[in-house]
């Protein structure tokens, strides 16, 4: 067939038409269904299927210059594309696992008492502080705010937040010099 018999077909406003008349818009709607299935079987979840299809399309959009002029390497060429879409997938999915579980392991080990001290005594003398004296002096000491942004945090004023640290440090205190005394 010459190319000449196909030119209405790629002639509609706004299509992208090949040499061989088939507008790259039709070929994309035709294919579209098919390369969702193709991802729906090799991604999990199956939801990324669509994002995966979506990059595709982007892919293949910005790659329309160079769509095959043959109708049978088009398949293929649309297949190339969706393979490497698929790999940078996976190595997403590998590094977004491996971040994962590198951040996991960090909270497990920073909300652990003893990630911080070897200390018992002192573990044990601000586990029996109260709740809001753990939290001025945890935020301050272990997390290295300064009084004003603890106040901040806690939605007290700065010089609320000074009394209380200091109220706090006396408690620890004693509690430490109560627990020398104790065998543990």
């Amino acid at each position: 067939m010459s190319p000449d018999a196909h030119t209405s077909a790629g002639e509609q406003v706004g299509a992208a038409s090949t040499p061989a008349g088939e507008s790259f818009e039709m070929f994309v709607r035709a294919i579209a269904p098919e390369l969702l299935a193709y991802f729906g079987r090799r991604v999990s979840p199956s939801e990324d299927a669509a994002d995966c299809l979506g990059e595709t399309l982007l892919v293949l959009w910005r790659r329309r210059d160079a769509f095959p002029v043959a109708h049978s390497d088009r398949r293929a060429w649309t297949y190339g594309i969706a393979h490497h879409v698929l790999k940078g997938h996976r190595r997403s999915a590998t590094r977004r696992i491996g971040l994962t579980e590198r951040l996991r392991q960090d909270v497990r080990v920073s909300t652990q008492f003893g990630a911080h001290s070897e200390d018992d005594a002192a573990l044990d003398a601000f586990a029996r502080l109260s709740e809001a004296d753990r939290e001025i002096l945890g935020l301050t000491v272990w997390e290295g705010f300064s009084l004003a942004d603890t106040a901040e945090i806690v939605g007290i004023r700065p010089e609320a937040a000074r009394a209380r640290y200091s109220r706090a440090r006396q408690r620890m205190r004693r509690l430490l010099a109560q627990g020398d005394g104790v065998a543990g």
